[in-house]
């Protein structure tokens, strides 16, 4: 693991945290860092956080405060140093078909800034979904990148008044071609599977699970996809096409 210093500490809402780390970092949009920032054995693992950024001399991770360690994380303050393994992992691939069609549910909105940078000369949708209105923390980031947004809140605070797979398929049925990349729960990934595969869309999906060392060793990341095969999420994943899974 590598050391670098925090430049800053964004709360973006209680509980809602974009760190941003100081030096040079390569990577794919869609991989994934491995990151410790406290002394102790308690918790003894790192924690693992999609790229959200990567910028020429910085680059960052937003999370969401779930545990012990992301709470560690949660307090630190600029100047303060973490270890970082990474980046690790498959990406999204960027050499498929536009137009690109990405979707979103809550805090899986992580990795596509770096996606939709990465992808800046290309036709970009954005299906962005939370509960409610507060939880669409990036919507205003992502709607003056120049992208077309479409977001979604289960109590229709904000947008279509629902799953945001809704206006994805109502989407589709118009305009059924290009490639699909997805990030969030599994439900919402298994939906968005569904879709892709109703309509012929090809899809990439973004899949989380509890990792412990991010290189396929300790087989704590592994797992069932379709007809029965196991998969090292950390070394065959995060991203997989989603005909593997679903």
């Amino acid at each position: 693991m590598k050391e670098f210093v925090l430049y800053q500490n964004e709360e973006l809402a209680p509980g809602y945290h974009r760190l941003v780390f100081e030096g040079q970092l390569g990577g794919v949009p869609g991989q994934f860092l491995m990151v410790k920032a406290w002394p102790t054995h308690d918790p003894l693992l790192a924690r693992p956080f999609s790229l959200h950024e990567v910028e020429k001399e910085r680059f960052s991770i937003f999370f969401q405060v779930r545990g012990r360690g992301t709470a560690l994380l949660a307090q630190l303050k600029p100047g303060d140093r973490a270890s970082v393994l990474g980046p690790l992992g498959r990406g999204f691939p960027l050499n498929e078909k536009g137009p690109f069609i990405l979707v979103a549910g809550g805090i899986g909105i992580a990795p596509f800034k770096f996606l939709v940078k990465a992808l800046k000369d290309e036709e970009i949708f954005l299906f962005y979904g939370a509960r409610r209105a507060e939880e669409l923390l990036l919507l205003e980031e992502f709607q003056k990148l120049g992208i077309k947004v479409f977001p979604a809140t289960e109590d229709g605070s904000v947008g279509f008044h629902g799953l945001v797979t809704r206006p994805l398929e109502e989407f589709l049925a118009q305009n059924a071609s290009g490639t699909i990349y997805a990030c969030g729960p599994n439900p919402m990934l298994e939906e968005v599977a569904r879709i892709a595969r109703a309509f012929k869309v090809k899809a990439y999906l973004s899949l989380e699970a509890r990792m412990a060392c991010g290189l396929g060793l300790c087989l704590g990341c592994v797992i069932k996809g379709k007809g029965g095969r196991f998969l090292h999420l950390c070394t065959e994943g995060p991203v997989v096409p989603a005909e593997r899974i679903f």
